[in-house]
């Protein structure tokens, strides 16, 4: 319900809106339809930007951090939860390691919703090592792949 004191204001858009209407659209012309614009599917798979090798790092440090949380380590691996007892073992490992040790990702290659890259790990008084590693793109996150924790598992002595 409307007060008597707006009806000049209701009244004058109306007219407002019927000469526009007029004007757009023509002297004869009594309506004017518009077709709405259409809205993309709301089923569209999601697509995150490839991570760079640091970010790569950081996400393989994550999930070897065995006092973070088990859902925020899981949600790193593309087997999930099942992959988190291999990456309990493998950072058992690195936290028995000298200190000197370092491990960083590297030379990552983006091919549609797969990176592959390598581990490359280092020691004082000892040669570089390179590992071969894959992420794959899994609703909108890129996971370590199943077969790169259990190549990392391997080259540590574990099984996977």
């Amino acid at each position: 319900m409307t007060s008597n004191s707006n009806k000049p204001l209701l009244r004058r858009a109306a007219t407002t809106f019927a000469l526009t209407a007029a004007v757009l659209g023509g002297a004869t012309t009594t309506a004017i339809t518009a077709t709405p614009a259409l809205a993309a599917p709301l089923s569209a798979p999601m697509h995150a930007a490839a991570p760079s090798a640091a970010e790569l790092t950081t996400k393989l440090r994550l999930a070897v951090n065995t006092g973070a949380p088990r859902s925020a380590r899981a949600a790193e691996l593309e087997s999930g939860e099942a992959g988190v007892a291999t990456m309990d073992k493998i950072g058992a490992i690195l936290l028995a390691a000298p200190p000197s040790l370092r491990y960083n990702v590297v030379n990552p290659s983006v091919s549609g919703d797969r990176i592959d890259a390598q581990l490359r790990v280092t020691t004082e008084g000892y040669p570089d090592f390179n590992y071969d590693a894959s992420w794959k793109q899994l609703d909108g996150t890129w996971k370590l792949s199943r077969a790169s924790e259990c190549s990392i598992a391997s080259a540590l002595g574990l099984s996977c």
